[in-house]
């Protein structure tokens, strides 16, 4: 049986299946999807590996996932009223946390108070001991372009506020209060 198209044989719709095959798919357009999808991904990776991480006894495995002077810079912007910080409305009990470690520390405190123990003791302050943090999170999304908030907490708890953000090609905590 002749073809449907001029020059061909066989069936029409097997020539235009191969007609199909024979043209190459640009696939260098999946790539911006891939990376787009990358990018959404990788800050609940972190937070996935971050909450592994504080569930560890030892504080010093959250030290790569951690830019503790990211985290000391942003309380000292906040204690600065006239510089901005990506911190929100800080509780009453870190305020007085942070009055108590100026008074007894001066001008070191926040140096010495913000360590990788204490983010450890904040990331698993709503969860039970040993256990990771991801069944506690109640919000985690962009806030901005390289900024990530989570907050930590269910009804009646305390809630602890984090902000992961992007360190080249990292996420990273860079801000926790209460």
């Amino acid at each position: 049986m002749k073809g449907a198209f001029p020059g061909t044989r066989g069936n029409a719709r097997l020539h235009l299946r191969r007609s199909r095959v024979d043209h190459p798919r640009p696939w260098w357009l999946l790539a911006p999807v891939l990376g787009l999808l990358a990018y959404l991904a990788l800050p609940y990776v972190s937070l996935w590996r971050l909450s592994i991480a504080a569930s560890n006894p030892d504080p010093s495995v959250l030290e790569p996932l951690v830019d503790l002077d990211a985290i000391r810079g942003e309380i000292r912007r906040k204690l600065n009223k006239t510089a901005s910080s990506t911190i929100g409305k800080v509780s009453d009990p870190f305020i007085q946390w942070l009055e108590r470690g100026i008074l007894q520390l001066g001008t070191t405190a926040l140096d010495q108070l913000v360590t990788l123990a204490w983010v450890r003791e904040r990331l698993g302050a709503n969860s039970p001991p040993g256990q990771g943090f991801l069944g506690q999170v109640g919000y985690a999304f962009f806030d901005s372009a390289a900024g990530f908030a989570v907050h930590i907490g269910g009804p009646g708890q305390a809630p602890v506020y984090l902000r992961l953000g992007l360190e080249g090609y990292e996420w990273k905590l860079v801000a926790v209060y209460y």
